[in-house]
């Protein structure tokens, strides 16, 4: 249950005029207990069985707030503290160890404006169309590049017309600066861009991102897009990705899922194939099947089982087949 504070503010310079602020607080514990068989290059491989965080949520608290301005306008506020729900305290597992989406802005007729760290359109467009959203299984970062956010960014979106809103967000760059004890190091710059339709049980977008290269480093591109269809008795989805440094494509990938929930249970599956078309030629595939049961609106408990491959991986260092097996619970709050 979200636990909103109601502040009232009230301006005695009018005598009779006042200002309200609401802020909520809500969030989520996500720990699973994981049995996850790494196979390397060189043929060994390890079990490793325990708990883990984040397989199914993200752990993390968040604060949001709003304060009507008036015609319409809104400012707005949102802090998602991000933690280890598996360790104990002084192991890292403090609110903000694990990042988080951060921002200050306006909203209004005019859509809204973000400034901070918000999540990038690209991370809508790389999960919307997988039941796992960014969890294992998902194939997240594995077939996409994984954009979640960038700091020092500045992200507007449209109104919704008829169903379609698009977005625009800005990251900074940063000049390398050897002059303090402290230097700064060099951050390329950052747009992306995402087109989105979302009415009855169709929804699709697709994003652009792309990253300006730094001196001697060429651009990088990034194009992810999607489309699900909810049938009733199940929710369909497919995914895209493409990535291209200067003028060459390095790889492409697609992702096919599938989610039917039937009363309190869920049954969800995904499939997701990368093609790696550097000389390296690795390829990867990730396979995955499970299942949520709701104990109420707020706590569930899951499970899951998910293959990794990866071809033409012979280091020792690196597993080429990762096997997963787990249980987990989500409570929200």
């Amino acid at each position: 249950m979200k636990k909103t504070l109601i502040a009232l503010a009230v301006l005695t310079v009018s005598g009779a005029a006042f200002a309200q602020s609401t802020i909520t607080i809500k969030g989520t514990f996500d720990p699973s207990f994981v049995s996850q068989k790494s196979t390397y290059g060189n043929g060994n491989s390890v079990t490793q069985t325990g708990l883990q965080n984040n397989r199914q949520g993200t752990s993390q608290i968040t604060f949001l707030g709003t304060e009507d301005l008036g015609g319409g306008l809104k400012a707005n506020f949102l802090y998602e503290g991000d933690f280890n729900a598996t360790q104990q305290a002084g192991s890292g597992n403090a609110i903000g160890d694990g990042g988080g989406e951060v921002f200050v802005g306006l909203s209004g007729g005019f859509g809204s404006l973000k400034l901070g760290a918000p999540n990038t359109p690209s991370l809508t467009a790389q999960t919307a169309s997988n039941p796992f959203g960014t969890k294992i299984g998902s194939g997240f970062s594995a077939m996409n590049a994984g954009h979640v956010r960038s700091s020092n960014s500045i992200r507007y979106d449209t109104p919704s017309f008829s169903g379609f809103t698009a977005a625009v967000l800005v990251a900074n760059k940063t000049k390398a600066d050897t002059n303090p004890s402290t230097p700064v190091a060099a951050v390329a710059d950052s747009t992306d861009i995402g087109l989105f339709y979302a009415n009855g049980p169709l929804a699709a977008g697709v994003s652009f991102w792309k990253t300006s290269g730094l001196a001697g480093a060429a651009d990088n591109k990034e194009t992810n897009a999607y489309v699900s269809y909810d049938l009733g008795v199940a929710k369909v989805g497919a995914g895209m990705f493409t990535e291209e440094t200067g003028t060459t494509v390095d790889s492409s990938a697609y992702n096919l899922s599938v989610a039917a929930p039937m009363g309190a249970v869920t049954l969800m599956g995904n499939y997701a194939r990368k093609n790696d078309k550097t000389a390296a030629n690795k390829d990867r595939t990730v396979t995955a099947l499970g299942a949520k049961y709701d104990l109420s609106k707020r706590t569930s408990i899951y499970a899951r089982v998910v293959n990794d491959k990866i071809d033409n991986e012979t280091t020792a260092t690196t597993a080429y087949k990762n096997a997963y097996t787990l249980v987990g619970v989500q409570h929200n709050f």
